[in-house]
């Protein structure tokens, strides 16, 4: 069972990376097209018996095997990179429907804190606050957020009953 603070320390890490997996996922949709556009310009010669020969068991695969070779590995290549880009686009998607639930100040805090890199500091000056304020509404609302992501059941008080 994962603890409350591996749920805290993923969530910091995904908002300080939001902006890299929008990134990613440009790139990784980029890159399938290409790879897609590749194997449909390339085809597979037929088998045509007695061109493709093996001479002396020096090679495994005849031209047309390897070739064929080529596209299944290219193929699952562009799965994986599919999977990989759609978990970061569900990952965005959840971050996104949690920043709507909150309310415009605690997305400035969230977003000045751990997108932009903003101290408290900063941050409780740019919206008038002290900064004691700003760091505990932060952390209630970065639990919010983990709850939002995650789901998460188990609360800090949860957890010394548990132990």
């Amino acid at each position: 069972m994962r603890e409350y603070g591996d749920y805290i320390r993923e969530t910091k890490w995904l908002l300080q990376n939001y902006a890299k997996m929008k990134a990613a996922v440009t790139n990784l949709t980029e890159e399938i097209d290409a790879q897609e556009m590749i194997l449909r310009d390339e085809s597979i010669s037929s088998i045509q018996y007695g061109d493709d020969r093996i001479s002396g068991g020096t090679r495994e695969l005849t031209i047309t095997e390897a070739a064929a070779a080529r596209r299944i590995k290219s193929e699952e290549h562009i799965t994986d990179m599919r999977i990989r880009r759609d978990e970061m686009e569900r990952t965005i998607r959840a971050i996104d429907r949690a920043f709507e639930s909150l309310d415009d100040a605690d997305v400035e805090l969230i977003q000045g804190r751990y997108m932009r890199g903003h101290s408290w500091t900063e941050i409780a000056e740019t919206l008038n606050y002290t900064e004691k304020w700003v760091r505990d509404k932060g952390r209630k609302t970065l639990r919010d957020v983990a709850l939002m992501l995650f789901g998460v059941i188990v609360k800090p008080a949860q957890l010394k009953l548990c132990l």
